[in-house]
């Protein structure tokens, strides 16, 4: 029999990560918390599990007066959004690991729950296996961020380091997709979406300005092909999807989400496989790094579930944790504004003046270069109706942004009409040097 003091839970959603929290309440056993219902979607389906007490009306859970903490773990915004706010609403406190609905509404939630005097727990948004919302509301505030950077997703990071084996990105995502990493359709991660919103959340908490996943310049990872990868590793370099986020010198907030060449001695570098890192640089306390497992039953789980334990501590010493944003006046730094170093591949028919071509236009833009290599020979060279074309890759100092878009439209007429120089759109990656 539960002592009158048990903190009861009911969790919504038993899917991969719902069934992972129910497993570790049956093999922790937590003093006096007592999982009480879960809300499944389907009823009737049969279930490998030792817990019995399962319903298709997640609003039961939302009434039921006796449980404490609503757990979602539906995902999605509809109808996640709507039980959330309505558990609020009951007087109930609430844990999500649903990056959608927080990156989105984040503030909305926080206002209920300030209202309501409840509180939210949502670690597992973020990086599942790395602690690193916590650390951000609590132990970091004491402080002052200026950079937050990181590898946020793990299908991508698994590509990544597939290719860099010598293996195409096609055949990288199909066998990321076996491997349960990347969905049948792997837009959201490969576009760059998942870590896009995962950094608005980290940017919100570091920066006090809640920054929503459409404000963040985002890119993918489809464009680049083993050459890049070749040529990044012969400059000494190592091509990671980078999400960031930094004050500028204008006290603006640059925030960006990009596959990017770092410094092959970088410790993020050195992130591989379906693995997330987390890098916060500021003062006082210079740096912190993390490095773990960013999806998944198990990761996730945890976080889930020491959320869990956590707000069972928080209701019994009757603590509130506000969530505020005092800093809403701090712009976003228009991408067009940064200064940055980056690599520029162009494919260049091997005939006279194509190259001439290419830096006349670099010229009348103002690059200053660092590099420019040309490689012939098998996996470089390619051909067209009969012309060989070489890649040629070209680094920079830094440029505006701006300056960079606008050398790459000019570059891309260069492809246009019989006998012209260039071969296929040119690709830009950006060089990371603010680590």
């Amino acid at each position: 029999m539960k002592s009158d003091k048990s903190i009861n839970v009911g969790i919504i959603g038993f899917g991969t990560v719902g069934s992972g929290v129910a497993d570790l309440f049956s093999v922790n056993l937590p003093s006096q918390i007592n999982l009480k219902k879960i809300a499944v979607k389907n009823i009737s389906k049969e279930r490998k599990t030792r817990f019995s007490n399962l319903t298709g009306n997640p609003m039961e859970l939302i009434e039921d007066p006796e449980i404490n903490i609503i757990v979602e773990l539906i995902g999605g915004y509809k109808p996640a959004k709507d039980y959330i706010l309505k558990a609020i609403e009951k007087g109930k406190h609430v844990v999500t690991a649903n990056k959608a609905v927080i990156s989105e509404f984040g503030p909305e939630i926080f206002k209920a729950a300030e209202e309501y005097k409840v509180n939210i727990g949502f670690e597992g948004s973020v990086a599942g296996g790395i602690q690193i919302i916590n650390p951000l509301v609590e132990q970091f505030s004491c402080g002052k961020i200026e950079n937050i950077s990181g590898i946020l997703n793990g299908t991508t990071n698994f590509i990544l380091t597939r290719m860099s084996e010598g293996m195409s990105y096609e055949d990288a995502l199909i066998i990321a997709q076996e491997k349960g990493f990347a969905e049948a359709d792997p837009s959201f991660d490969v576009d760059g979406l998942d870590a896009a919103q995962k950094i608005s959340i980290l940017a919100s908490l570091a920066f006090g300005r809640w920054i929503r996943p459409n404000e963040v310049y985002t890119e993918g990872i489809t464009q680049i092909s083993p050459v890049d990868i070749e040529y990044a590793k012969e400059l000494g370099y190592v091509i990671k999807l980078i999400a960031t986020a930094r004050k500028t010198n204008r006290e603006e907030i640059d925030i960006r989400v990009h596959p990017a060449l770092i410094n092959a001695n970088n410790r993020l570098a050195k992130v591989n496989e379906e693995f997330n890192a987390i890098q916060i640089l500021g003062n006082p306390f210079d740096e912190y790094f993390n490095v773990g497992k960013g999806a998944g039953k198990g990761p996730t789980a945890f976080s889930v579930y020491n959320d869990i334990v956590k707000l069972a501590e928080m209701i019994r010493s009757k603590t509130l944790r506000k969530i505020k944003f005092e800093n809403e006046n701090i712009r976003i730094a228009d991408q067009n504004d940064v200064k940055t170093e980056g690599y520029l591949r162009i494919y260049l028919r091997h005939v006279p003046g194509s190259f001439h071509s290419v830096i006349g236009i670099l010229a009348e833009h103002g690059w200053n270069l660092k590099d420019s290599i040309q490689r012939s020979g098998k996996g470089f060279e390619i051909d067209y109706n009969g012309v060989k074309c070489l890649p040629d890759i070209i680094t920079h100092e830094p440029l505006p942004f701006k300056t960079i878009r606008e050398t790459l439209a000019d570059l891309e007429k260069l492809q246009i009409g019989k006998g012209s120089p260039v071969y296929g759109k040119p690709y830009y990656m950006r060089i990371r040097q603010d680590f």
